[in-house]
């Protein structure tokens, strides 16, 4: 029915930026939805409703905004948003995170993503040294399955995952002074972005990031567990060298 109603939309000759807004004001219904207990699950949870894309709408953060949107930033926005530069996780793969999906034992911790927005997005991703105690941290105070508990009143339901963080972004945002747009979604993309930058091959990229994209090319590719480490040190390396600039 959301796929209907996106189409129609764009046959209307909709532009993508009305379509998106549309969608993300039917995504905060449903997630209200959720919470007051009317549906089990949003179809917007782990990101099965694609959005269109927009021109120029694609951001990649400095390490000096990188800074001041952290630093405002409440606790547990902090958290997602260090994973998702560190490792480029996608928020809803973050929220769905439990216990048994991270492993933090040395020398080589790593994250399960179990499900994703295609087979790809099912993969192993190594922890870097600034995410790890973030993770350590999530990990050894979980009362319950999740990492990332939804919030019920002045308590969490540690059985079932978090879905919302838009309004804790945008108190960050105006906090930050960072110019918008900035989307949280755009630290994934910064992560990706400085990957390529830190001379990283696209394959090791979109392997780690769970991309769908170059399948084609991907059959004929096999990336160890080793490799992908490496490509993460790398990323870790660069990162460190441009903050102490």
């Amino acid at each position: 029915m959301i796929r209907a109603f996106k189409e129609a939309r764009i046959e209307k000759r909709r532009s993508p930026a009305t379509v998106n807004r549309d969608l993300s004001c039917l995504r905060q219904i449903l997630g209200i939805a959720v919470k007051e207990e009317l549906i089990q699950k949003s179809p917007f949870f782990g990101g099965r409703v694609e959005f269109l894309h927009e021109k120029g709408r694609e951001r990649t953060l400095s390490f000096d905004e990188e800074r001041k949107y952290l630093k405002v930033a409440a606790p547990l926005l902090r958290d997602v948003g260090i994973i998702m530069v560190e490792l480029g996780l996608r928020p809803g793969e973050i929220f769905q995170l439990r216990h048994e999906d991270v492993r933090i034992e040395l020398p080589a911790p790593y994250v399960h993503v179990k499900e994703g927005k295609s087979d790809r997005a099912v993969r192993d991703v190594p922890i870097t040294s600034r995410a790890l105690p973030v993770l350590n941290r999530r990990v050894s105070k979980a009362k319950g399955e999740y990492l990332f508990p939804r919030r019920i009143g002045n308590g969490y339901d540690w059985s079932r995952p978090m879905t919302e963080l838009e309004p804790a972004h945008q108190r960050a945002l105006r906090k930050s002074g960072i110019e918008p747009p900035f989307r949280l979604y755009d630290l994934r993309h910064t992560y990706g972005t400085r990957a390529i930058e830190a001379g990283i091959d696209v394959f090791s990229v979109a392997k780690l990031m769970g991309h769908a994209d170059l399948s084609t090319t991907q059959r004929y590719v096999h990336l160890s567990k080793g490799h992908l480490e490496d490509a993460q040190k790398r990323i870790e390396r660069f990162r460190a060298r441009q903050r102490s600039l």
